[in-house]
């Protein structure tokens, strides 16, 4: 079966100091390392048991720092890069054809780049379980919190629900039924929009004691949000930024 449309199915994650960031996630988040072919030559995964969950990659541009890349599945990556850019975003990669499939990359009208992907093989494609070390969400921290979450629904055909917080509303994509991402307005005015990943473990009190001690940084204070769970934001050695979260009703 073909990963869901128009949820996020896989991450990359860049780093300007690989090594690094192996030593790093491995022990902070328990993943694994697996290297597998691609095309003509190697790709470096990090798996939960034997489920490859993200690639790890050097920047593709000098000067690039460390973050995460976020592949939202679309039916048309072409279509819906025309769409992106129509609606007010940036192109930033022009769709183009790899091993596992065709992606290209975009942005937000406020510059929040997103990779839109489409697989090579629906046959053996399909969204990964949930649980710990998976990716459990992925949502927008916006410059332009309105701009954006109209670029969202206009250009990716889903709809939106806004729900009160105390920093401000918080948007709810949703495919149907199906919700698919988040939108705030950035908490941090000196960082660029972007899309955050947020990664489930066990014990987020304990996983936040194991990055302080690897060389990673919290750069949040601990969360409690009911019925969503207990969480906060991090920095790895190498300053790619993650969400950790432990969802109620998780092992703890």
């Amino acid at each position: 079966m073909a990963f869901n449309n128009n949820e996020f199915c896989w991450v990359g994650v860049i780093s300007t100091d690989t090594d690094a960031a192996k030593a790093f996630y491995t022990e902070a988040l328990g993943w694994s390392v697996q290297v597998a072919p691609m095309g003509d030559g190697e790709a470096t995964m990090f798996a939960v048991g034997d489920i490859p969950r993200a690639h790890l990659a050097a920047p593709a541009q000098p000067g690039q720092p460390s973050h995460f890349e976020n592949y939202l599945r679309v039916e048309d990556v072409d279509a819906t890069t025309k769409a992106a850019v129509a609606n007010g975003g940036q192109l930033l990669v022009e769709p183009m054809d790899i091993p596992p499939g065709r992606f290209s990359v975009v942005t937000t009208p406020s510059g929040a780049p997103v990779s839109v992907y489409n697989e090579a093989d629906e046959a053996s494609s399909s969204n990964p379980p949930a649980g710990p070390g998976a990716f459990h969400w992925v949502e927008l921290h916006s410059k332009d919190l309105d701009a954006d979450v109209a670029w969202v629904e206009k250009t990716f055909g889903v709809s939106s629900e806004a729900m009160p917080m105390p920093q401000g509303p918080y948007h709810i994509f949703k495919d149907g039924e199906r919700m698919v991402g988040g939108a705030m307005a950035a908490m941090n005015p000196e960082a660029p929009a972007m899309w955050l990943t947020w990664v489930q473990v066990e014990d987020v009190d304990a996983t936040r004691e194991r990055i302080a001690g690897l060389g990673g940084a919290a750069l949040s204070d601990m969360m409690d949000v009911e019925g969503v769970g207990r969480m906060f934001v991090a920095q790895d050695p190498t300053g790619a930024v993650f969400g950790v979260i432990t969802p109620p009703g998780a092992v703890a």
